[in-house]
């Protein structure tokens, strides 16, 4: 190899390596603003994830009084004890307000339904109880139009009109009680902040509620006590520590901080939806690698001449480098204005969630965030391509045509900058994520895994189709086919590209629709699909009499009673908090003792407590040891009488702690009931119980499935809509490629017209190229989506693997469409050039 120590070693300075990137830049603009369009995704996705995280957080701090709708909230799900209302009162002598919330379900019907219709069966609904005189202390409760509440009225959410026939001035009924619909909710300040936002809403007044009578002694509902403070009487400090010794186990929250709930689901949802941006930010980087290998290798003439005449390999690489940062750099400005469109997107796809959305502005750290991350990272992964050019020597490129041109992909040094590479994806996976290895490792490992694969079948395919005999084929497809071995063509990059974007996204929506079906699909025939909660001690047994008798039921039906209790002592935080308890006389089927025994059947000793393998695991018990409860007012000591394993997938089949029979007996105690009915007969089923027990809420399993329906539903939305942009990235990675073979394709159609060929058979060739492409990338995207959410459902859901092939036919279908689109876009100035002209040019 010559020495590089000629005169043009020291004339190539950083400026006039810049002007010729500039000017080489300048004549491809084309295909280099196409692969910055790639990067601006990418950024565009991880800017708006951000910024809108960052926005929300801020509205969080600025609004935290009237997203709370007090300066002070104790979340609970029972009611306050003597000793806490004694705490409550005495905040309230010394100038603090305070006014409580209960959320519940229960069930509605229409109380006169027209001549001759038949009644809807009742809905379940999401019943929230204020006392309108005081409620909220901070915000603007919005009713349409704006009445006040009374005892004997109720405000409900437009999507009950959507499930029943009720409008403005309908008269429903509500436990015990009829109520008339005086006005339509259109805002509450702490909706964010409460226990239940799923389901039909109902607003009522606390007088309204103890007309219903629908929460009883030891009914479970949640409890929100909220307080406004008076900082000149007591500072809001002060206050936080007095309920928090009041009140142990609970969630307690002021308007110093965000909501811990909020926050919670704020920081997880940021950090997997940072994931998803990230891989369309890496598909738009291979772009950029890919893109700058083709152009080298179609510059590798003008490499040599330098090199001969006397350029280092370190001045030629800068030429392309300056070219990489340029290119990138365009994308990540582009891509940090598009973020803005994706962080105003993003409160239109959780409004159903979210009352207040965060104020739009242009998060102007979220926005560098993502430029130095997109910049890094499409000038790393550009970076094996550029250290080619160092192994490339004059001699081999001008003898290309008769000699293989070693390109320096297996070096070791190629070998250290791709563990670099990953290493660094694996870092930036973790800096997105807040610090968590684990998910970082996952992420990075399953990302290197997918494209592997995916590189591997692409490498394939494109191999087999080089050497599939084609004879017996017309021109068009054979000559179609051929194509996709054109120098600098890119398949395999685009294969990769657009095969990761259907692989996410389809497996999104297997997962989503799997994960349902499977709820229902893999039960139990005996599983039960009605379920009646809050039933009192005295309709335990009216009940238990209706269900005897009742029409299309299978199998028996057991009312089991439940308390409201708290573990008391040093124990882990969630067992702090109020949780179901219940007893029983024999192990449930599907249990298994693990340790001790159980006790007597026809002599039970009371106070004994099975406890569940996993909760004594967390809280170091055996047989033997004792644990102590609060439920209501009572207490309650326990031996543990054994350890048990439980396989039941039922209501109550979860419960960690059963007693022994005769230790509840002093405590408020609901029962509820779980049975199995034909479908058909179950409205009428709720007609019937609610007539006889309106306080008694019946939940058909179809409208919990609904319920799961309807979130599961709004996460894809958000997931999906990100998704999409990694398909966007593939999709300008093929009209990249197509721009970069714009002059070879500008030839063979000069060259196949002179021949005679008409422009739509040359149309026909180049569709059948895309067509390839497309349905290549999305039969393997959807092998390996099939694949990855069976893994998924077997592996983290508990179900069962299941292929539908009917999405994965209409991703390669989708991918086919893309591709096409994709590709004429970017060629279809070809077919209108004069033959002549361009062979003149040649």
């Amino acid at each position: 190899m010559p020495t590089n120590s000629g005169p043009a070693s020291q004339t190539l300075s950083l400026g006039t390596a810049g002007k010729i990137a500039l000017r080489d830049w300048t004549a491809s603009r084309g295909k280099f603003l196409l692969v910055a369009l790639a990067v601006a995704v990418g950024v565009s996705a991880i800017a708006g994830v951000r910024g809108f995280g960052r926005a929300f957080r801020a509205m969080l701090r600025s609004e935290a009084r009237t997203l709370m709708a007090a300066d002070l909230s104790v979340r609970v799900f029972d009611l306050p004890t003597p000793e806490q209302i004694a705490v409550l009162d005495d905040l309230t002598r010394q100038g603090a307000r305070r006014t409580q919330v209960t959320e519940t379900l229960s069930m509605m019907s229409i109380d006169n339904p027209s001549a001759g219709d038949a009644a809807p069966p009742p809905a379940l609904i999401s019943l929230k109880a204020v006392d309108p005189a005081v409620y909220p202390f901070y915000g603007t409760l919005a009713l349409d139009p704006a009445v006040k509440l009374d005892a004997g009225s109720i405000a409900i959410a437009e999507d009950v009109m959507v499930r029943l026939p009720v409008r403005t001035g309908s008269r429903v009924r509500i436990g015990d009680a009829v109520f008339r619909i005086a006005a339509i909710t259109r805002g509450e300040p702490d909706r964010m902040t409460g226990s239940l936002n799923v389901g039909l809403r109902v607003l009522m007044t606390r007088e309204g509620l103890d007309r219903a009578g629908i929460i009883g002694e030891g009914s479970r509902a949640a409890q929100r006590h909220l307080i406004k403070a008076d900082p000149e009487a007591m500072p809001v400090e002060v206050i936080r520590d007095k309920l928090k010794a009041a009140f142990p186990g609970a969630l307690i929250a002021d308007y110093r901080e965000t909501h811990p709930l909020i926050t919670r689901g704020l920081d997880r949802s940021e950090r997997f939806l940072s994931l998803v941006s990230l891989i369309a930010l890496i598909i738009g980087a291979l772009g950029v690698a890919a893109t700058m290998r083709a152009h080298i290798e179609q510059r590798l003439n003008t490499i040599a001449i330098l090199k001969c005449l006397g350029a280092r390999s370190g001045q030629v690489s800068r030429i392309y480098l300056i070219q990489t940062l340029a290119t990138a750099l365009a994308g990540a400005l582009l891509g940090c204005a598009f973020g803005a469109g994706v962080q105003a997107a993003f409160p239109l796809l959780i409004q159903r969630y979210f009352a207040v959305a965060p104020p739009f502005r242009l998060d102007p750290i979220a926005a560098l965030e993502a430029l130095a991350i997109g910049m890094l990272t499409a000038t790393l992964f550009t970076w094996p391509a550029l250290l080619a050019v160092e192994r490339i020597r004059p001699l081999a490129i001008f003898r290309r045509n008769v000699e293989p041109l070693h390109s320096g992909r297996g070096s070791a040094a190629v070998w250290m900058v791709r563990v670099c590479l990953w290493s660094f994806v694996g870092l930036l996976a973790a800096y997105l994520t807040g610090g968590h290895p684990r998910t970082a490792a996952y992420f990075a490992g399953g990302l290197l895994t997918s494209l592997a694969v995916l590189g591997a079948f692409a490498w394939m395919l494109l191999r087999g189709l080089r050497r599939l005999p084609l004879r017996g084929l017309s021109s068009t497809l054979r000559h179609g086919v051929a194509n996709l071995h054109r120098p600098g063509n890119q398949a395999q990059a685009v294969l990769v590209s657009l095969g990761v974007g259907v692989m996410f996204t389809l497996t999104i929506y297997l997962v989503q629709f799997g994960m349902l079906d499977q709820i229902l699909a893999s039960a139990p025939p005996d599983m039960p699909n009605v379920f009646l909660i809050n039933i009192t001690r005295g309709d335990r047994e009216g009940v238990e009499q209706m269900l005897a008798r009742a029409r299309g039921m299978t199998g028996k039906a057991e009312v089991t009673p439940t308390a409201a209790a708290r573990l008391e002592g040093d124990v882990p935080p969630r067992f702090r908090r109020t949780r179901g308890v219940t007893w029983r006389l024999d192990p449930s089927p599907g249990m298994t003792i693990a340790e001790g025994g159980w006790w007597d059947h026809d002599h039970p000793r009371p106070n004994l407590v099975c406890v569940s393998e996993e909760a004594a695991r967390e809280l170091g018990t055996k047989p033997g040891a004792h644990l102590r409860w609060t439920a209501g007012p009572a207490e309650i000591e326990a031996e543990v009488a054994c350890v048990f394993q439980a396989e039941e997938v039922r209501m109550g089949g979860n419960m960690a702690f059963l007693f022994s029979p005769g230790t509840l007996d002093h405590v408020p105690l609901q029962y509820f009931a779980a049975i199995r009915m034909d479908p058909g007969a179950v409205a009428e089923f709720q007609r019937d119980a609610f007539s006889r027990f309106p306080s008694v809420t019946v939940i058909n399993g179809a409208d919990v499935v609904e319920i799961i329906q309807g979130v599961v539903d709004q996460i894809a939305l958000v997931v999906r809509f990100l998704s999409a942009f990694a398909i966007f990235a593939g999709a300008i990675i093929l009209a990249a490629s197509v721009a970069a073979t714009r002059v070879g394709r500008a030839q063979e159609v000069a060259i196949l017209k002179t021949l005679g060929a008409r422009s739509r058979r040359i149309a026909t060739l180049f569709s059948v190229e895309f067509t390839v492409l497309g349905a290549a990338a999305g039969a393997m995207g959807s092998l390996l989506a099939i694949g990855f959410s069976n893994l998924l459902l077997t592996r983290l859901l508990d179900a069962k693997a299941r292929y539908d092939w009917a999405p994965a036919a209409a991703a390669i279908v989708l991918a086919i469409v893309i591709a096409n689109a994709a590709g004429w876009l970017a060629s279809r100035h070809i077919l209108s050039q004069k033959p002549l002209a361009v062979l003149r040019g040649e």
